[in-house]
């Protein structure tokens, strides 16, 4: 009877450590998620306040290549916010 009682207790340990692992296991796969998820959205929040950058700091001006070249008088506020937005 004593053995019992041993055995029964010692079933109820195993069954609290399996729950423990099972918790911290838990724990563990979403920190580590959550973390490679941050790093995988930081990159497309750093593009959208680049864009909202220069967008505010060009004063909604067309932001096209071609007219970039063609008119030589848009180029240094653009030039000015491409170096504010650097920073």
């Amino acid at each position: 009877m004593h053995d019992s009682a041993r055995t029964a207790g010692g079933n109820k340990a195993k069954r609290e450590d399996a729950w423990h692992w099972l918790l911290g296991g838990a724990i563990t796969v979403f920190a580590v998620g959550s973390v490679a998820l941050a790093l995988m959205a930081m990159p497309r929040a750093v593009e959208a306040n680049r864009r909202a950058c220069l967008a505010a700091r060009a004063n909604d001006l067309h932001a096209d290549l071609a007219a970039f070249g063609q008119d030589p008088a848009w180029q240094s506020p653009y030039v000015d916010a491409l170096a504010a937005c650097a920073n």
